[in-house]
């Protein structure tokens, strides 16, 4: 058995409490390491999970005594941190959105395609979660024949689950906050893993409920994918009471349906011409999360890449930023 793999998590807020806890259900466990500049989140990240903890700032750290990096620190950080890791030799996990503007994703991309580079990716973690990839994988087979539309509905009652959501990253435009970036770009890279690539994004976003903030809580967005010439639709709220999220995909011979939370999947097909459950493993959002470190740790001992690749995660952020720019938003 390898020897335990040394992670350090850089920012040890809501988001990298959660990678905290994901890493430390791994066998072998990961040495762990946090690295924070508020005191109280470096004490709770070794109460809670034993991490060692840093208060020196990231770019002055030795990164190169980690066997890998995880970025949870705000959106304007992902890119330099992750080219500061990508140049040094240092396999990489960021977490989404790649970022909030173009600054530097030009470099990072470039840097990323090039030969012998170490392992690396951007944590959309619904690519880990059973149930989509149990429904993947019919979609991509052909059983039910040709997908060519796809519609993602949702929501939640945002509020409820992020009761600070007026003091954090979220009611900044600037921090990588807003439904757009935060929360859809969830579903605008989980709709590409099934269809292939977005060709072109249109649509809008406006503030429609929550209270105290002034970015987007709404999406309504249209989009054509390259490989099939399908269409697709996402419409995702921050302030609808049910927490609820319903993906279909459909062509003539057959349609496929995923709900969650908790997660369902269900085929229609013309033969049988009834809906049909699908056997799906259960699993929460934690499993996905606990399988997404645990291929972060397999990649980095040679294993297959991370699921979204830098280039996937920079592809979601240009179809976001020009929409952003055609609705007139600054960021």
């Amino acid at each position: 058995m390898s020897e335990p793999k040394r992670i350090l998590i850089v920012g040890a807020g809501s988001i990298g409490l959660k990678q905290l806890r994901a890493f430390s259900a791994l066998e072998p466990r990961p040495h762990l390491t946090a690295i924070d500049p508020r005191p109280e989140a470096r004490e709770r990240a070794a109460a809670e999970f034993g991490a060692d903890i840093l208060d020196g700032d990231f770019q002055s750290i030795d990164i190169t005594a980690f066997d890998g990096v995880v970025i949870c620190s705000p959106a304007p950080t992902h890119v330099p941190y992750s080219i500061r890791c990508l140049i040094e030799g240092v396999p990489v996990l960021s977490e989404k959105p790649l970022s909030h503007n173009y600054e530097g994703v030009d470099m990072l991309l470039a840097l990323a395609g090039n030969p012998n580079v170490p392992p690396s990716g951007v944590a959309y973690v619904r690519r880990y979660h059973p149930t989509h990839e149990t429904a993947r994988e019919i979609v991509r087979s052909g059983a039910l024949g040709e997908m060519l539309v796809a519609r993602i509905t949702g929501g939640q009652p945002f509020a409820r689950y992020r009761p600070d959501y007026r003091r954090i990253y979220y009611a900044r435009r600037d921090q990588g906050g807003g439904c757009l970036l935060d929360c859809a770009t969830h579903f605008i890279d989980l709709i590409q893993w099934y269809m292939g690539p977005i060709e072109s994004l249109t649509g809008y976003v406006d503030h429609l409920a929550l209270e105290g903030v002034e970015v987007e809580d709404t999406v309504a967005l249209s989009c054509r994918f390259s490989e099939t010439g399908g269409l697709g639709v996402v419409h995702i709220n921050q302030f609808q009471p049910a927490n609820e999220n319903i993906i279909d995909f459909a062509g003539q011979e057959g349609m496929i349906r995923i709900v969650e939370p908790p997660f369902s999947c269900q085929i229609f097909s013309s033969a049988s011409d009834a809906w049909e459950d699908v056997p799906v493993e259960e699993a929460d959002y934690a499993e996905a999360l606990r399988r997404q470190a645990g291929a972060f740790i397999a990649a980095i001992d040679g294993g297959p890449p991370m699921r979204t690749s830098f280039s996937d995660a920079g592809h979601t952020l240009r179809l976001c930023l020009d929409l952003m720019s055609c609705l007139g938003l600054q960021t």
